[in-house]
């Protein structure tokens, strides 16, 4: 997801889960299309680019589910000193909890 249109549509509409590193919101889609939305409550620039980094290849990495969601997931400040195996814990864990 690119516009904010959209990423406004699932954050006001769609469910929500969340954990210690982020929160997900999401409805049901036809394709699996996610946007990440990093405040600077995370840290520096280039904190931010690092989570965000690490999230979109572990979002690569669930794309092969058989249930499809259009999601936005929001990065709370813990991520950025979370290792990249507990971060991809979590966001499986957020990602299998929308399912």
């Amino acid at each position: 997801m690119r516009s904010s249109r959209e990423i406004r549509e699932v954050v006001s509409a769609g469910k929500r889960v969340g954990n210690s590193s982020a929160t997900l919101h999401f409805l049901p889609s036809e394709t699996n299309q996610f946007a990440i939305i990093v405040s600077k409550a995370v840290g520096s620039a280039v904190e931010r680019n690092l989570v965000k980094r690490r999230i979109r290849s572990i979002l690569s990495g669930l794309e092969a589910r058989p249930s499809k969601i259009k999601a936005a997931v929001r990065v709370k400040p813990a991520a950025a000193s979370a290792s990249y195996q507990v971060l991809a814990a979590d966001i499986a864990d957020l990602v299998e909890r929308a399912s």
